[in-house]
């Protein structure tokens, strides 16, 4: 440290502080011999070429938190070993036993580093269709050598609307009048079916006061967008299950059992 000048020394300090606030912020995972950022079901419809990989060569980009760090390694395949896909989210593992039988319940939890933010100043999606704080969940059950394996997404309303922070305990939402919604919501969709297929939107915002244009400007771009891989299901969570019922959670359940099973072809 004799080496540096006074203005190195001051550089030095801010980038240890800001590297050791990373090291201490939870939820970030890696593993050196499974890949965490492609789920079961995913990995288990790959081609032999792609389980040859690295694990920085096949991992999800969605999921990289570490990917600019990376990047100038992927074309050193000698040190790929090295380099390790780092996650942020929530892992957990249990073994429970249900009725004499046990099995092993995994939830994970994969955060995108794409559009990232605290609430409120990161909202709805950008250009090339990521929705703000978007996460990727999990479910896996192993039970006797079997695996199952149940996902779910989470993400901002899919067009251009911002909260912005004011005074008021909740800012009123406001839909973007200047761009093409269409575009950047199409995008956003065509992803997540290249990814998982059909699937069953489950809109849980209030459908009165300020977020109302939400729920009616949602609706209206899923049936614009004419998709049928896509279905919509708009639940009002605040209105329904006021006063703690919590039990009226049901009518939702059934709505989505429906749902599935029409998707399913059942």
């Amino acid at each position: 440290m004799l080496h540096l000048t006074d203005i190195q020394l001051q550089d030095n300090k801010v980038f240890l502080s800001m590297l050791n606030h990373v090291l201490s912020v939870d939820g970030f995972y890696f593993s050196t011999t499974y890949d965490l950022t492609h789920t079961l079901q995913r990995l288990a419809n790959t081609s032999p070429e792609f389980q040859e990989m690295s694990l920085l060569e096949r991992a999800d980009p969605r999921f990289v938190w570490n990917g600019h760090l990376l990047r100038e390694f992927i074309a050193q395949p000698e040190i790929h070993r090295f380099a390790t896909p780092v996650m942020h989210g929530f892992i957990t593992m249990h073994s429970c036993c249900i009725n004499g039988k046990c099995f092993d319940w995994l939830l994970v939890s994969r955060r995108s580093c794409f559009r990232a933010g605290v609430r409120y100043y990161v909202r709805g999606i950008d250009s090339e269709g990521h929705a703000a704080n978007f996460v990727e969940t999990e479910q896996i059950v192993h039970y006797k050598g079997s695996k199952a394996s149940f996902v779910q997404t989470r993400g901002s309303i899919p067009f251009f609307w911002s909260q912005r922070p004011n005074l008021k305990y909740k800012p009123k939402p406001q839909i973007s009048k200047s761009v093409n919604h269409m575009d950047g919501f199409q995008r956003h969709f065509d992803s997540q079916i290249i990814s998982y297929g059909k699937q069953i939107i489950v809109n849980l915002v209030n459908q009165k006061g300020s977020e109302k244009p939400l729920e009616q400007t949602f609706a209206k771009m899923v049936n614009s967008m004419g998709n049928g891989m896509v279905k919509y299901v708009a639940f009002d969570f605040h209105k329904e299950c006021s006063r703690m019922r919590w039990d009226r959670l049901q009518i939702l359940v059934d709505q989505l059992s429906e749902q599935q099973d029409e998707l399913l072809g059942k």
